[in-house]
């Protein structure tokens, strides 16, 4: 500590002079404790505030350790603090309006790919039924002429051939524009994310809406989930997204409704989806219910729900 080179570096890259550390001291209040008088004069000519106080109720002037220290902090104009205060917010303050900037050019030229995509995927979609309005047509022009006994029924079978090879190209090129549209949304999400300044924004996982469901639980664009080794956490507090996996192709399990706690319902929804694929939800509403259901599994298996969440169930017979 004290090193008034070290000092120095870290200011010119930008550290706040008034960094509160362990026990609410400020770097000022370490240099005048330990006596370093030239730590303490960088400080001062860089903005720091001798007028802080730490939690033990005593600034830097009061613990100075040293009579120059004492001195140099006693005699210190505080006005020329205040200048440099000020320089150091408005610095602050033009790096904030650059980032916010940047951050939004960032924002738009996403959305601008995902309108792109989102084009995209509705003319691709456009293509498909089209082609498959004209399969049809193909389809009812090939019996129209075999009931009035058309002598060449191969010409129409191989026009009906040649359009399934159009609806199949269709078909690939929705699911190419759907995939692009996807890891779009995601690139979109994530960057929001990012940039969120809300607490609610902080907090650990993805904010989503309803629409992205889709793409991130059961698509998993970006192989988030898979490559995360874990079982994805859904809170919702608008209740839409239970409404969302209960009509889904899932085996949804309301830890709140007794027949569905029920032992034999517990193990088929899960047999079912471990032989099928097929998403298990377990749907705890607005109650902390994990420690119970951890205590009805147990019913059915010793150690089951651990199984279920460290995925060993998956790996071992049971």
């Amino acid at each position: 500590g004290g090193h008034a080179g070290a000092i120095r570096f870290l200011l010119e890259q930008g550290a706040d002079p008034n960094s509160v550390g362990q026990f609410k001291r400020t770097p000022l209040y370490r240099a005048s404790f330990g006596g370093h008088l030239e730590a303490v004069l960088i400080l001062l000519e860089n903005g720091a505030d001798p007028r802080i106080y730490a939690a033990d109720n005593e600034n830097p002037i009061e613990i100075a350790s040293t009579p120059a220290v004492k001195e140099v902090l006693e005699s210190w104009d505080m006005s020329r603090t205040e200048a440099v205060l000020k320089k150091i917010q408005a610095a602050k303050d033009k790096r904030s309006q650059e980032d916010k900037a940047r951050r939004e050019a960032e924002t738009n030229k996403l959305e601008n790919v995902v309108a792109a995509a989102e084009k995209e995927f509705e003319t691709k979609q456009k293509q498909l039924e089209y082609a498959y309005c004209e399969l049809n047509k193909r389809i009812h022009e090939h019996d129209t002429c075999m009931a009035q006994g058309f002598a060449k029924p191969e010409l129409t079978v191989q026009a009906i051939h040649d359009q399934e090879l159009e609806v199949e190209s269709a078909k690939i090129e929705v699911t190419t524009a759907r995939d692009n549209l996807a890891k779009a949304r995601l690139a979109l999400r994530e960057s929001t994310a990012a940039q969120g300044e809300d607490v609610e924004d902080t907090l650990p996982g993805l904010k989503i809406t309803i629409k992205d469901m889709e793409d991130v639980l059961f698509r998993d664009v970006g192989n988030r989930l898979n490559d995360s080794g874990k079982w994805p956490l859904l809170i919702d507090v608008s209740g839409q997204a239970s409404t969302f996996l209960r009509y889904r192709d899932t085996n949804c399990i309301c830890a709140l409704r007794p027949s569905d706690m029920d032992d034999n319902n517990v193990r088929r929804c899960l047999l079912g989806a471990i032989r099928y694929g097929k998403p298990l939800v377990l749907d705890m509403m607005e109650v902390d219910m994990f420690d119970t259901c951890v205590d009805r599994f147990d019913n059915i298996m010793k150690g089951l729900m651990k199984s279920i969440l460290d995925k060993s169930i998956l790996k071992e017979e049971k």
